[in-house]
Formats: C-alpha cells, sequence, structure tokens
C-alpha cells in the first residue's frame, strides 16, 4: 500500500492545465529535473482536460524506480472536489495535480511540491494523512531536511 499526495487550490481557483503545463516544464528544466507527459484525455470540444505527467532527477529511462508520475486535470474534473473539516465544510477544493505512490522518493516529492508551491503559492499539498502544507511549512522543512517529512504532521514543525 502506497501513499499519495495532492495539490489542491479552493474551487475555481485552480491554474488552467495547457498553462500548468508549460510552467511545470521551465520549472524542471530550470532545476535539471527530467520529465514528459502523456496519456491526454480531451473533451468534446478538443480542450485538454487531463494528463500524466512524470519526473526524475535522473533520466526517465535509467530507472523507474526513480520516478514520481502525476495526474494532472482541468478544472472542472469528475470526482476531483473535496472539502476538509478543519476549513470550512461548504468550501470545495479541486485536487489539481496527484501523485502516485512516493514511497522511497519523499526527497523527490518535496522538491517538487517546493517548487509548486514558490510558483503558485495559493495552492496546499496534502498528504493522504490528512495533513497539509503550505509554502511557509515547506520552507520550514527545507531549513532541517528529514526523508519523513512527510509523514509528520506539519503542525508540530
Amino acid at each position: 500500500m502506497g501513499t499519495s499526495a495532492a495539490v489542491v487550490f479552493r474551487s475555481g481557483k485552480s491554474i488552467e492545465i495547457n498553462k500548468l503545463l508549460l510552467r511545470l516544464e521551465e520549472l524542471c528544466n530550470k532545476e535539471g529535473l527530467f520529465y514528459s507527459h502523456d496519456l491526454k484525455k480531451i473533451d468534446e470540444a478538443s480542450k485538454l482536460k487531463y494528463c500524466e505527467f512524470c519526473i526524475s532527477d535522473i533520466p526517465l529511462k535509467d530507472s523507474f524506480d526513480r520516478q514520481l508520475l502525476f495526474g494532472i486535470a482541468d478544472e472542472p474534473y469528475p470526482h476531483k472536489l473535496v472539502n476538509f473539516e478543519w476549513d470550512s465544510p461548504e468550501v470545495d477544493y479541486f485536487k489539481t495535480v496527484v501523485s502516485g505512490d512516493f514511497e522511497d522518493n519523499e526527497d523527490l516529492l518535496f522538491k517538487f511540491l517546493f517548487l509548486f508551491l514558490s510558483e503558485f503559492p495559493d495552492a496546499k499539498a496534502w498528504i493522504e494523512e490528512d495533513w497539509f502544507y503550505n509554502l511557509d511549512d515547506m520552507k520550514k522543512i527545507k531549513v532541517s531536511y528529514n526523508d519523513n517529512w512527510c509523514y509528520i504532521d506539519p503542525k508540530s514543525l
């Protein structure tokens, strides 16, 4: 059983998928990350609604174990709205980016999420354990990085 993470925005505030993909590619290039994207789903108006985005800090062909796969969706998209008890229950969040299992790649996940939240500070990183990290939390983690960062409640930072 693996753990996944998601990047959430308040519903209606997420980034349009084409702009998001372009910016993620620019960020990966700047940070020396390898990436690819495929498995595109297009709606009836020929608009991109979903794709998979893969990143690694080594060439993708060199190791499948050192890759993180993310599903990226354009709002609205079925089954991507969630709300949380810590926030007002009537506020919905859109799961814009959802990772696959990141076990043994916690450092790569941190690097990606730190880049993402630095670029889009209105987003929150949500770890399956119901823990949410904002950019300030990620900055605190970066100061004294620990590979187990995502298994620690950020309230204890």
